[in-house]
């Protein structure tokens, strides 16, 4: 196997990645950068690549897709058994490209493929809820449930996406739920609407929590009392203005791990990518420096 795997996902952007591939293929080639193509053909289909990849001891796996391929790719590293896992690269081409923002990876493809071939390496945090890793952020309850909602937004991209999901959302939504924290020795108890832990800056196209940094060691977590319809909506201009975090609605707080408990269940959301079931208990931890990203 070659040592540089690009995984690609033609249908990232809802299909208008295909040219970024040729695109990234031609500058490669121009460049002399050995390397071998993948592309995926069903979910999942990244992350069996990736952990392939990382057992075949590949030293970069490049991403070329978006965060929900990021993601995959993550865990498939990260799940391979492998004590030696690769550097992992990534030419941002989905809808809101939040991971590789929160990085200052550069957006545009060239400078992302120069990056690739030139780039230092950082090394970043990576957490795990529900026994799977993420490297932006989890969230339970109507965050979760706007990803899922997001999945039917054709055509639109980055916040405009997530706004017009979360509007679907507060249309339909009713009480909210009972929840149980427990986060290094603090307790949380409350009916909240939003549970989020997050380990960048930006998650949904939009910046929620400022001060979150990928390699601190910590997760930054957020959590928004159930609000009523009317006090949802006006917590998207809220988001917008970069000030949830001084909402009264919100708490924050910094934890290693945390245990949660609620009723009734709810959706689970790892970088955006929503589980099937319905959670009631949720643990969650970070790994310090876990992941080297090229940047």
């Amino acid at each position: 196997m070659c040592a540089n795997i690009i995984i690609a996902n033609e249908k990232a952007h809802w299909g208008s990645s295909r040219s970024r591939i040729c695109q990234a293929e031609t500058f490669f080639h121009r460049h002399r950068f050995a390397f071998s193509l993948l592309r995926t053909d069903h979910p999942g289909h990244a992350r069996e690549l990736a952990a392939e990849a990382t057992v075949q001891k590949a030293d970069r796996v490049i991403v070329l897709g978006g965060d929900g391929t990021v993601n995959e790719v993550v865990n498939g590293i990260l799940t391979s058994g492998c004590r030696q896992i690769p550097r992992i690269g990534i030419i941002p081409s989905g809808c809101s490209n939040d991971f590789s923002k929160s990085l200052g990876i550069p957006q545009q493809l060239q400078k992302a493929c120069r990056t690739i071939m030139n780039g230092r390496i950082r090394y970043v945090d990576v957490g795990q809820a529900g026994g799977h890793y993420f490297c932006m952020a989890s969230s339970l309850g109507l965050f979760a449930d706007i990803s899922a909602e997001s999945v039917h937004m054709r055509r639109l991209s980055g916040s405009l996406r997530y706004i017009a999901a979360a509007l679907g959302v507060i249309r339909k939504m009713t009480s909210g739920w009972e929840m149980d924290i427990k986060a290094d020795g603090r307790t949380f108890r409350g009916t909240y609407g939003v549970l989020l832990v997050s380990n960048t800056p930006r998650f949904g196209g939009l910046t929620l929590i400022p001060g979150a940094k990928p390699d601190d060691g910590v997760l930054d977590c957020l959590l928004i009392e159930m609000p009523k319809k009317l006090e949802a909506v006006s917590l998207i201009l809220v988001i917008l203005r970069k000030g949830l975090i001084r909402h009264k609605k919100v708490t924050t707080f910094q934890a290693k791990t945390l245990s949660v408990s609620l009723e009734p269940g709810a959706l689970l959301s790892n970088d955006g990518e929503v589980y099937p079931n319905l959670f009631k208990d949720v643990d969650y931890r970070i790994f310090p420096r876990k992941l080297r990203i090229i940047c």
